[in-house]
């Protein structure tokens, strides 16, 4: 039963991936977001749209071109539950903390994180440098069910 279900997923990906064109919107995804990450990585400054189902990003176009963005590029994005949790579990002595919420739909529309100094003693502050990271997100949009 195992393999059946590794060979039918290897499938779905297969065929998802295979396409070059915008998924369907009126597939089975929960909702639709555009976000883009700015910080020290390959993905910084570009905007995707991120389909997400059941609180998983499931699939991710990139939105310059329409096409397709392999896995291991989205998965640092995230859905707006990860965006709550990331609010949530940031210890704030730690981190520098800033949110804006969307006002129409409350949700996190920017989110700015950066490590604070660590001060040592007196003479001594050790900033981490290149670890900030922020997200921006936009037009949420609920998919029909």
């Amino acid at each position: 039963m195992k393999s059946i279900q590794l060979l039918f997923t290897a499938l779905v990906l297969t065929l998802l991936w295979g396409c070059e064109n915008v998924i369907n919107e009126n597939s089975s995804y929960d909702y639709v977001i555009e976000q883009k990450m700015e910080c020290y990585c390959d993905q910084s400054g570009v905007w995707v749209k991120l389909y997400v189902s059941a609180d998983t990003i499931s699939a991710a176009v990139r939105i310059s071109d329409n096409s397709m963005v392999p896995y291991n590029e989205f998965k640092s994005y995230k859905s707006i539950k990860e965006l709550f949790n990331i609010i949530s579990e940031t210890d704030t002595n730690k981190y520098n903390l800033v949110v804006q919420y969307d006002t129409a739909d409350n949700y996190p529309s920017f989110i700015y994180k950066n490590p604070k100094p660590i001060v040592i003693d007196d003479s001594t502050i050790v900033r981490i440098e290149d670890a900030q990271i922020s997200y921006t997100t936009r037009n949420f949009t609920k998919l029909e069910q």
